[in-house]
Parts: C-alpha cells; structure tokens; sequence
C-alpha cells in the first residue's frame, strides 16, 4: 500500500537536519579556530594568575594564608600535605573517588580539573603537598533540570509553529489539489480561487486557463455536435420518407431499419449534449414512477417476457417524464438484447423507500468483464468493439442513461459478472433539489 508523505513535515525535518549541521559546523569552527586563538592569548594570564595564588598561600601551604584568600575570593581551598588535610570550611573532600582532567600550561605546571561534584574543582600540586581550589556555589541540579526542560519544551514550540506555519504556507496545495480533482470529476466550470501572489498563485492560474481552454474546446465539439445532428435529421428524413416507396421487401426493411437505427442514435446524441450542458433543465412534472414503467413496457415491450415488480412505488414525484421513459426504455432494451430465448426473463424492480425511488433491472445473460464496469457508462464506450447492430449501438444508452439519472440528482450503478447476467441500479431521490421548469401534472 502506497503511504502518503507529508511534504511539510519532510520540510520541517529537512529545517532540523540543516540546522544541527550548521550547529555542528559552528561548534567546530569555534573549537578549533577561535577556541585555539583565545587559549594562546588567554593561558598566559592564567598561568600568572595560578602562580601568584600559589605564591600567596605559601611553600609549604600556610593555612592562615589559604583562609584568608578563600575569604577574599569566595572560595573553598583544601590543603592535603603528608599526614594531614586542613579545608577552610572544615568539609573533607575525598579527591580518591574523583576523576581529573590534566592539563599543562607553558610555565610547565600541571594543573587537573574536574566538576564531577556540580561545581568547579582545580587542583594544583606541589612539592610540599596539594591544593584544591573550589567554587563555592555548587550547581543546583533542579535549576539545571528546569533550564534543560525549559529549552526542550522551547524547541518542540518552535518546531510546531514552523510546522504550522509551512503547512499555512502550503494551504494553496490542498485546495488546488481539491480543484483539479472537481474538475476531474466533470465540473469543467469550477475554478480556483487565487489568492496568493507567488509561485503557488502562478500555479493556480495556469490551471485556471488550462481549463478555461478544456472548456471552451469542449463546449465547441458540443455545439459541432449539435449541429452535424440537427443538420442530419432533414435528409435522414427524407430518406426515410423515400424508403416508403420502395417495393414491399426485404431490401426495403432493411433500409428502414437502418434508417430508423440512425434517428435513434442521433435523437440520443442530442439528448447527451443538451442534459450535459450546464444550462439544461428538466421539464418536471408530478407523475407515478410505477405507472411509467408500466406504460413503457406496454408501449414497447409488449409481446417481451419482463417480470415486473412493483413495491411502495404508487406515490408523486417530481420527474421529467420523457426522459424518465426514456431511461427505462434503454436499460430494458439492453437488458433484452443480452438475455438469450432460452434463458430466465428480464427482471425490473421498482421500490420507493427512505424518500428514495430505486429502479433494478437484471439479465441472465453472458455478463461483462470486471475491467470493462468502471467505463460502461462512458460515452461511445462498447465492450463489443465490431458495433453489430445485434449487440448494441454505438455505446451512448447507458451513458444517456446515467446523464438522465444525475440530471435529476441521482445514480447509476452496474452489476455484472461473466456468465451470471447483469444488474443495472437506478438510485432518484425525492427532495434534492432540481433545476427545472415544473409543469402542469401529468405523463
């Protein structure tokens, strides 16, 4: 399964990266150029400072000399010499249990350091015996855990609102990833709002003139279409007026045949195009959705074996009843075209139930491919790519189907398997609301 990376988080975790590589840049820098450069200007200072305290407290240490000058600097001093340790405070430190770092300085003393003991501890010795000096102000370990908790607490701040002002930053990608995906879907005329004046905005604009351009070339092949079929229709029908009178024959029915194939085909084509045109309205009436079934089946389906059930369907409904039937009429004649003789009849369910009209019509015939459902009801869309007139025409009924069922803010969803026969669902709700011209009641 295919994870989803946040590109803000990968931001913000790039941010972290780079700044710890710049602190440890830094930190190298200082260690080995400025740190270098201050400790050969400040180590002969610090080596005339250490000698004079030595001088000052004696050789051998003098003890009354030592507490003076702790008292003077605020300071501990412990003098160990053979057989005795005098501390000024009167605190024995146990230096045994302790571990010092040694360094030695250019007069040649060695001094050790340590602060194991949460103050600063440095230690001198000398011939007659070992002064340690010590900070009196040992470090508090609460205040130290409370300025470490502080500054974590500090940088996770920091982070969520970097976090939180990147994701702010790129808010524009959501919606413009929002946008594309509606005009995907069919909403040529939905557009993104622009708001930002940046390379985000730039981005948003030329997806805007993308699809003012999809638009515009899809609204010109509608209107080509429109008129290539209007055009068609006067000489079709004087064909189909001339084909009368030939002789009675079978060359005369198949051409009437074909004829009236042709006017089905076109009378469907401008159909789509008007239903899918932003401006179309439906000519809503109230009407009974079971008597519409009935009356298509009568008119056309007369001496068809169809099963009929009816549940809950007796009610009024807000419907464009021509093209209600004409919905019902497609979806039985496919059924029709795919059951065989010898097979079970078609079967058409109508119930009304939770303010929803469901119309369900199953075939037992060779069923279709699962990879061929998802396109069924694309327009010019055949499973049978020889368009034989005896498997179908040229693959706009279900799609009319599906315009007409979305028209009236509903649904079309296709069941099939091979060999098991086909069910076509129809799904129109009672209250959405519908663009349309209400008329008188009646079918």
């Amino acid at each position: 399964m295919n994870r989803r990376h946040s590109l803000s988080g990968r931001l913000i975790l790039l941010f972290i990266c780079v700044s710890i590589l710049v602190a440890l840049t830094v930190r190298t820098g200082f260690r080995y150029g400025i740190q270098g450069e201050f400790r050969s200007l400040a180590e002969p200072h610090l080596s005339e400072y250490i000698e004079h305290l030595v001088k000052e407290i004696g050789s051998p240490p003098d003890p009354i000399a030592a507490e003076k000058l702790a008292e003077r600097l605020q300071i501990d001093i412990q003098i160990q010499t053979k057989g005795q340790t005098w501390s000024n405070n009167g605190d024995i430190v146990n230096t045994e249990r302790l571990v010092f770092h040694s360094h030695s300085l250019s007069t040649g003393r060695l001094v050790e350091i340590n602060h194991d003991e949460h103050r600063f501890m440095l230690r001198l010795q000398d011939n007659d015996g070992t002064i340690l000096l010590m900070t009196r102000n040992r470090l508090d370990n609460g205040s130290l855990a409370l300025v470490i908790g502080v500054t974590i607490i500090t940088v996770l701040l920091l982070i969520a609102l970097t976090y939180h002002l990147v994701k702010r930053l790129f808010q524009p990608l959501q919606d413009i990833g929002r946008s594309v995906a509606r005009f995907g879907s069919g909403e040529l005329d939905h557009r993104i709002a622009i708001k930002r004046r940046d390379e985000l905005g730039d981005l948003a604009n030329s997806i805007n003139t993308m699809a003012d351009e999809i638009e515009a070339m899809m609204e010109a092949k509608r209107q080509l279409l429109l008129a290539i079929s209007h055009e068609l229709r006067s000489p079709l029908t004087r064909a189909r007026l001339n084909a009368e009178l030939i002789q009675a024959g079978e060359p005369r029915d198949r051409i009437i045949a074909d004829l009236q194939l042709l006017e089905q085909e076109l009378a469907e084509l401008l159909e789509t195009e008007r239903l899918g045109s932003k401006h179309a309205k439906l000519d809503l009436q109230a009407v009974d959705p079971g008597q519409i079934i009935d009356s298509v089946i009568q008119q056309y389906f007369s001496t068809a074996t169809i099963r009929c059930k009816h549940e809950n369907d007796s009610v009024s409904m807000q419907l464009d009843p021509v093209r209600i039937r004409l919905l019902i009429k497609n979806l039985l004649e496919n059924a029709l075209r795919h059951t065989p003789e010898s097979g079970e009849p078609v079967k058409i369910d109508s119930r009304v139930s939770d303010r929803v009209w469901r119309v369900s019509v199953k075939d037992q015939g060779e069923g279709i491919p699962k990879e061929h459902l998802p396109h069924l009801t694309e327009p010019f869309y055949r499973v049978d790519k020889a368009r034989q007139r005896e498997t179908g025409g040229y693959g706009l009924g279900l799609y009319l189907c599906r315009v007409i069922a979305e028209a009236h803010r509903g649904g079309l969803h296709i069941e099939s398997e091979p060999n098991l026969g086909t069910r076509v669902l129809i799904t129109l709700p009672f209250d959405e609301a519908i663009t349309g011209s209400p008329s008188k009641p009646g079918v």
